[in-house]
Formats: structure tokens, C-alpha cells, sequence
């Protein structure tokens, strides 16, 4: 009986305690806890998030942080690298000194500033995410590739991505000016590379340079004839080659002239103006000094020949490799006619024509100069100094022939410009985001700033929010069932004491006899 009693009560107080380890929550008590904190977290969460906006704005604004510009180039073989010219891009060339120079003449700053600014301006290439990752699995299938497959992974990797995009950051705080005066310089600077940028790739300044400086009285009266035609031989070359790329058969604004245009002008001064100096000159033979220009006729003469030598050479394996070139060829099956075979067009093959065609003009050119100089050698030997009536005359010409190719440069130097600004290279170079110290976008950018703080503080504040719900949930209902939970514990414990319980269990139980005996005494006190 005892040992029964025993498991009633182990029994019991297991049982009490697996009910005190049960956790019981209802989802209405978290949503009501959600709804008694949710003002508590609105407000916080707009007071965080005003802070951390506020502050990023107030920063930004008055802070020197740097400023920022962003610009283009969408010229042919930009993808490559390559300048219009051909030549090697340089992104660096948007602060280069003369650029810089220009810039700061502009905004009325020192020139002192030149190599601070130049020093705190960065250019950097932006790469698209698709051609990275493109690059990123060529390098991978490099790495992977067996020695049967080396050859195409490294034609893969030959391909380089030059970027056509370049952001410029200029941290202007070695310069010691304010925001205002750095979006206004860089902005200046960004103007000032665009003229760079078509004086360097567009009309051959350098080229009009030379023309206008050369002075013809330092020469005599037949040097200068041939400085003019050289000089105009040239400018040719250079109208022919805009004539070449030009499809659209422009015509400038500017000037009202088309590159045929000028190139009538070119050949009107040269075939009559020159022409008719250089029959005159020859006809009276008039010189400064006689013997000086013999000299000069024979060095040319000379000269020339070895040139006619070199250009018979050149035509000569110009034409070897003409003769010799098959152009690539296509074969087209099909089955219900015959076979064609047709030629598909050759960069290479058209570059051998061209080359093939400037030689013979080459040659052809200087035997046309060396019979002219032949001729006019002959004639000074012959005939006697012209007189000074006739010397003036001559001056006066060459005055007048030095004046019209001065008119000729600038007139091809507008026309150039014309066309390369508003055709050739008409968004060669764009300023896609110029610099700017407006309120709106310093307000933007201090905002984008804030965001990702603040995004991660609000999501911590969240989950707090949450977390805290959750837990008061859990406390209000366990509060709710430890009246119930303490008033069961003490019903299964029945009052008794330890100590009386062991009593109980140690003490034998009493007899019918022994409890009889007990009622006969208790009466007989009485």
C-alpha cells in the first residue's frame, strides 16, 4: 500500500513539472502587443530616419566633399581605344595643362592653382557589369582549358574593353577654394577640353599654324613661289581627306562652302596666281640673287630624283602586293542550283588600292617637279636679271598671293570646324552629368547617401519592435496562469509537511483490537 502511494505522488509532481516547462502563446496576444508599440516604433523609426538624413544632408552641404562630373566619347574606334586620328586614347588629356590653363583664365583664378587642381582631379573608366563579366569568364575558361583548347582561351583574352564612360572627381580641398568656385572650374574645365578636343582631332591646326607663319621675303622670289605651292599642296591633301569621309556632302553654315569649294580655290591660286608668277619670274628672269637660286635649282633637282627613285620602289612593291593578293573568298552550296563562288570585301585589299593610288600620284608628282625645274634652270642660265620696275611687280604679287592663302587657311580652318562640330564629331564628346552645387541635388545625393544607414537601422529597430512584442506577449500570459498553476501545485501537495509524511509511512497501521481497547479506556476516565 505504501509503495503505491509513493508513484501516486512521483506521479503528480512529474506531471507538475512538465506543465511548468510549457511556454503557451496565442497569436492574438503578440498582434495586440504589436498594436500597443506599433505608435512607439512609427515615431522612433521617422526620428532615426530624419537623423540620419538630416545629418548625411548637412554634411554633404557643407562639408568639402568632392564634386562630381560625368562624360562620353562616342567616336569611331573609341571601343578600341583609339583616338579619331587613330592614335592612342588618353582619358588623362581632359587635365591636361593647356586645358587647365584655359579653365582657370576663365573662372579668374590663379595660374599658381594649375598643378594643385590637375593633381586633385581623377578620371576613371566606368565598365559596364555585362563586360566584366564577360572578361571574368574568359579568365575562367582560360584557366580550365587544356592544352588542345589553349590557343582559343587566349584569343579570348585578347579582348580588352576601353571604356567609352569616365567619371571625374575633383577634391578640391588642397585647393582652398569654396564648392561653388570647384563646380564652376570643373564645369569650365569640361567646356575647355571639348575646344582642345577638336583642335587636336578635328581641323589640323598645326598644320593652318605653319601656313600663316611662314613670312616669304626671307626667301627668293622663286623659293617663295614654291613655299605658296607646297604649303597649298598640302591644304589639299587635308580637304581631299575631309572630302573622302564626308557622305552627307556638307556645306558650313559658316562659310557657304563645300570641301569641292575649296578645293577649286585651292587649285584657282595655285594654277593661275603661281602660274602666272612663276611664267613671269622665269620670262625676266628676276632674282635677289642669281647665283644663290642656280644653286638652289640644282639641290632641287637633285633632290628630287633621289625622291622619284624612292616612290618608283615603293609603286613597284605596292604593286607586287597587289598582284599577289586574293581577296577571301565564299563558297555557297546549295542543292537545287550550282555552286557560286563570290568574293566578300577585304579591309586589307581596299587599303592596297589606296596605297597603290598614292604612290602613282607620288611619282607622277615629282617628274612633273623635276621637268619644271630643269626648265627654269635652263631659262636663268640663259637670260639676263630682270629690271627693278619689274622686281616690284613681282613683290606686289607675292604680296597679294601671300594674303589670299592666309584667307584660304582661315576659310578651311571655319569650314573644318564646322563640319567636325556638327557632323563628323558632333557627339564625339558629350558632358552627360556636368558638375552642380544645386540645393535639389546636393539634397539627392545627401539623401542616396543616407540610405543604406538608415535602411539598416530601421531594420534593426524592426526586428527590436518585433523581439519586444513578442517577449511582453509571453510574459502577460504566463502572468495569466500562475494563480492557476501555484493553486494546483499546493492541491497536489495536500498541505502535509514533509517530515509528517515520512511519520505516516514509518508507523504501522493500527488493529480492530488495539482500537477497541483505546475506546474502553477512553471511557472508563470518563
Amino acid at each position: 500500500m505504501a509503495d503505491q502511494n509513493t508513484q501516486n505522488v512521483n506521479l503528480i509532481v512529474k506531471g507538475e513539472e512538465k506543465h511548468g516547462d510549457e511556454v503557451v502563446i496565442s497569436l492574438s496576444a503578440i498582434v495586440k502587443k504589436l498594436k500597443k508599440y506599433f505608435l512607439v516604433w512609427f515615431m522612433t523609426a521617422v526620428i532615426i530616419g530624419g537623423l540620419i538624413g538630416g545629418a548625411s544632408i548637412f554634411f554633404n552641404t557643407t562639408s568639402a566633399s568632392p564634386v562630381m562630373a560625368l562624360v562620353s566619347f562616342t567616336h569611331k574606334n573609341i571601343e578600341k581605344g583609339k583616338n579619331p586620328d587613330g592614335s592612342d586614347f588618353k582619358p588623362y588629356d581632359i587635365k591636361n595643362p593647356s586645358v587647365l590653363e584655359r579653365a582657370l583664365k576663365d573662372c579668374n583664378m590663379e595660374l599658381e592653382m594649375l598643378e594643385t587642381v590637375r593633381r586633385d582631379i581623377e578620371v576613371e573608366g566606368i565598365i559596364p557589369e555585362d563586360a566584366v563579366n564577360r572578361i571574368t569568364a574568359y579568365k575562367n575558361i582560360y584557366e580550365t582549358a587544356t592544352n588542345g583548347q589553349l590557343a582559343a582561351a587566349n584569343a579570348m583574352l585578347e579582348t580588352t574593353w576601353y571604356s567609352t564612360q569616365y567619371q571625374l572627381t575633383f577634391d578640391y580641398k588642397d585647393a582652398k577654394i569654396t564648392r561653388g568656385q570647384a563646380v564652376q572650374l570643373l564645369n569650365a574645365i569640361l567646356d575647355r577640353y571639348r575646344d582642345y578636343f577638336f583642335e587636336q582631332y578635328g581641323y589640323n591646326e598645326a598644320l593652318g599654324n605653319v601656313l600663316s607663319s611662314m613670312d616669304y621675303t626671307e626667301y627668293d622670289y622663286a623659293e617663295a613661289v614654291d613655299m605658296f605651292r607646297t604649303s597649298l599642296n598640302s591644304l589639299n591633301r587635308y580637304v581631299s581627306s575631309l572630302a573622302t569621309d564626308d557622305t552627307t556632302r556638307f556645306r558650313s553654315s559658316v562659310t557657304g562652302l563645300t570641301f569641292a569649294d575649296l578645293k577649286s580655290n585651292i587649285s584657282a591660286i595655285k594654277d593661275l596666281d603661281l602660274d602666272l608668277i612663276s611664267s613671269y619670274l622665269n620670262l625676266n628672269n628676276i632674282t635677289k640673287d642669281k647665283d644663290r637660286l642656280q644653286a638652289y635649282y640644282e639641290f632641287r633637282i637633285e633632290n628630287l630624283e633621289r625622291q622619284l627613285k624612292t616612290d618608283e620602289e615603293t609603286l613597284t612593291a605596292v604593286n607586287n602586293a597587289f598582284d599577289s593578293y586574293e581577296k577571301d573568298q565564299v563558297i555557297i552550296f546549295s542543292d537545287s542550283v550550282a555552286n557560286t563562288e563570290s568574293t566578300i570585301a577585304s579591309e586589307e585589299y581596299d587599303k592596297l588600292v589606296n596605297r597603290k593610288i598614292s604612290a602613282q600620284n607620288s611619282v607622277s608628282e615629282t617628274k612633273q617637279q623635276i621637268d619644271y625645274y630643269k626648265e627654269r634652270l635652263t631659262t636663268l642660265r640663259k637670260t639676263t636679271v630682270g629690271s627693278t620696275d619689274k622686281v616690284k611687280k613681282i613683290e606686289a604679287d607675292l604680296e597679294r598671293v601671300d594674303q589670299k592663302v592666309k584667307d584660304l587657311v582661315q576659310t578651311v580652318n571655319d569650314t573644318a570646324d564646322d563640319y567636325y562640330q556638327h557632323v563628323s564629331l558632333a557627339n564625339a564628346y558629350n558632358i552627360l552629368v556636368p558638375a552642380t552645387s544645386d540645393v535639389p541635388t546636393t539634397v539627392m545625393t545627401g539623401i542616396k547617401k543616407a540610405i543604406i544607414p538608415a535602411v539598416g537601422l530601421e531594420a534593426l529597430l524592426f526586428v527590436g519592435y518585433l523581439t519586444y512584442a513578442f517577449i511582453e506577449a509571453i510574459k502577460e500570459e504566463n502572468l495569466k496562469r500562475n494563480p492557476v498553476a501555484a493553486e494546483g501545485e499546493t492541491e497536489a501537495a495536500g498541505g502535509d509537511d514533509p517530515k509528517t509524511e515520512e511519520k505516516t509511512e514509518d508507523a504501522p497501521a493500527e488493529t480492530p483490537a488495539e482500537e477497541s481497547n483505546d475506546n474502553s479506556k477512553k471511557k472508563k476516565k470518563k
